[in-house]
């Protein structure tokens, strides 16, 4: 089995009103390099964005470099999103 590079929290949120959102599911994964690469390299994103929904990916230093902590996808209806956040201190 291959080494865990970080966790990954994901949170499934539907839309309530004009502007809230509730929380469905909560998901939590160990991914290897690999996988988190596959989630957040600059190709995945922009297909994503030409679906029509939007992708943030937000930055910041880790103590894996300056990486993806948190990415938030919001489907082309706007009626789902869900939060990925990324934890890089794995024992």
């Amino acid at each position: 089995m291959k080494e865990t590079y970080c966790v990954m929290t994901k949170v499934t949120y539907t839309k309530t009103g004009k502007v809230t959102y509730k929380p469905q599911a909560k998901e939590v994964k160990h991914l290897t390099e690999e996988n988190y690469h596959d989630m957040t390299c600059k190709d995945a994103l922009q297909w994503f964005r030409r679906l029509g929904g939007s992708e943030t990916a937000q930055r910041t230093y880790t103590s894996k470099g300056y990486k993806i902590f948190k990415l938030i996808s919001t489907s082309p209806d706007k009626e789902t999103k869900v939060i990925r956040e990324f934890n890089f201190e794995v024992n």
